[in-house]
């Protein structure tokens, strides 16, 4: 199998379900309501997560979102009332759910320190 290029600026780390990483994401208008849902990935440049077709559907590229926060778990609490520029969002047939990456606008540096302080540590966790 051939191996991509790792083009990312920071580590990432990928969670499941069962990971148990949790967070509150308000839409853009016209819609603008609060949602809370899995956080899927996570690094210093942004976030990924999952959510409803019905609440996500017409979300696209470059639309604005809020991290309101992130309530699970503890370590992530510093994590609120950030912005989010949408990148990508996956949307397949068949799949009740619809997929957003995001990269973070308006984070401030002690907030970046602190995600690649928890990445580090879930990644080293997961060796």
């Amino acid at each position: 199998m051939v191996q991509g290029i790792e083009r990312r600026k920071h580590p990432r780390a990928y969670f499941t379900v069962r990971d148990s990483i949790f967070a509150v994401f308000q839409l853009p208008e016209p819609e603008k309501f609060s949602m809370s849902t899995n956080v899927l990935s996570l690094s210093a440049g942004g976030i990924s997560f999952i959510g409803q077709k019905e609440a996500l559907e017409d979300v696209k590229a470059g639309h604005e979102i809020l991290l309101v926060r992130v309530f699970e778990p503890e370590e992530l609490h510093f994590l609120h009332n950030i912005r989010l520029q949408v990148r990508h969002t996956i949307n397949e047939p068949g799949m009740e759910h619809i997929l957003a990456g995001c990269r973070f606008i308006d984070i401030s540096e002690t907030q970046k320190e602190g995600i690649s302080k928890f990445v580090t540590g879930w990644l080293n966790r997961s060796e």
